[in-house]
């Protein structure tokens, strides 16, 4: 079938999660025999429109160019929808996005709502709020129209969708490119560039370095290890590059996806360690589909991480991980600890990491999910 794919608020290549998101899901379904025309944002440099990984990308704009002025992207949508009819337009949700949902109701054909962050207000919220000082609610009115709106929608958990969809929506995770992520990508050549002694054991930690995602957390227990010579910490991601910050280690700064295969196959041990009482938001579950998990996974590594749902259950204690306390850096400097000392066991976990990950949690399987759905409401 011909998809219309809409995400007209994120920059691909680029690289944060929802960028490698919508790069895996649109080559995904490519992969699987649709065409497919994924809507995303200009960037400079980058040609507006481009058949590239089996995909045709259409980079568009709109005015003013906030991003919360995203529903303002309709008549860039429009053009594209009519000059390739689809036959169903998938939208990635942003709660002033909606163009896509808009395109599908005027040209009659069904579509998927994709629901990566929350639909629905968490406790506390602050949007929620101000929208309830407007008394009628319009910010909740309309996500909620958008979600009634679409013929079906996809959520890594119902929680985050209002209850009134919780019927027609599909609990679909995120996952890894388990051809690009794999051992066999594991390199001296890298481990020396990055400064790690020859029988040194490098601790990974992959991702945005948003409050939550616990780098504050990482950074404490390489300090409490820094006696440690055969330890060795690096962080990928963030705005600065340097040296380790009172801790044998660096941080790399922000690194291109098509480098992250042979960097995370490089390490030894892959850390996540969540502070969720930093993200209001996750109050309502623990949405966030852990693609770094994914990738240390793919790349053979076991995981530090913290007991949450559903990280329990996609790299299980003692199987792919050991799990610590929240925001505890002692519990996460002895689980690291344990792991450098433990050859056996960090061979042990992560190849039962990359088995799992090949299994149940790769993009082929998630886009698999999707067209599954995509093929259900265009009967």
């Amino acid at each position: 079938m011909r998809i219309l794919y809409v995400a007209s608020d994120q920059v691909v290549p680029g690289r944060t999660g929802g960028s490698v998101h919508v790069l895996e899901v649109a080559r995904g379904l490519a992969a699987r025999g649709h065409e497919v025309h994924a809507v995303v944002h200009r960037s400079p440099g980058v040609p507006d429109v481009e058949a590239r990984d089996g995909v045709r990308w259409h980079r568009i704009a709109w005015r003013p160019s906030l991003r919360m002025f995203r529903f303002r992207a309709f008549e860039a949508v429009a053009r594209i929808a009519a000059a390739f009819p689809p036959d169903a337009v998938m939208e990635r949700y942003y709660n002033f996005g909606g163009e896509g949902i808009a395109v599908a109701r005027a040209r009659d054909v069904p579509s998927l709502l994709e629901v990566n962050s929350p639909a629905v207000d968490h406790p506390g919220s602050l949007k929620g709020l101000l929208d309830a000082l407007v008394l009628v609610r319009p910010l909740r009115r309309y996500r909620e129209s958008l979600c009634r709106q679409a013929a079906a929608l996809i959520a890594p958990i119902l929680e985050i969708v209002p209850e009134e969809v919780r019927g027609k929506t599909e609990v679909v995770t995120w996952g890894a490119n388990v051809d690009a992520f794999r051992p066999e990508r594991r390199s001296a050549e890298v481990r020396h560039a990055l400064g790690v002694a020859e029988n040194g054991v490098l601790a990974l930690f992959g991702g945005s370095f948003r409050p939550w995602h616990g780098v504050h957390v990482f950074e404490a227990a390489a300090r409490l290890l820094r006696e440690r010579r055969d330890l060795f910490f690096v962080l990928v991601g963030g705005d600065s590059a340097g040296a380790g910050r009172g801790y044998r280690g660096r941080r790399l700064g922000a690194v291109a996806y098509e480098r992250m295969p042979a960097i995370m196959a490089s390490a030894d041990v892959g850390v996540a360690p969540y502070d969720t009482a930093r993200l209001r938001q996750l109050r309502l579950g623990f949405y966030w589909s852990p693609l770094k998990v994914f990738e240390y996974m793919a790349s053979g590594l076991p995981t530090v991480t913290i007991p949450r749902m559903p990280l329990t259950e996609i790299v299980r204690e003692g199987e792919e991980a050991l799990h610590v306390r929240e925001g505890d850096p002692v519990a996460l400097a002895r689980a690291i600890e344990r792991l450098a000392d433990d050859t056996v066991l960090r061979a042990r976990m992560g190849a039962s990491a990359r088995a799992r990950v090949v299994e149940r949690y790769s993009w082929a399987r998630h886009c698999e999910q999707i067209e599954n759905v995509l093929l259900r409401i265009t009967s």
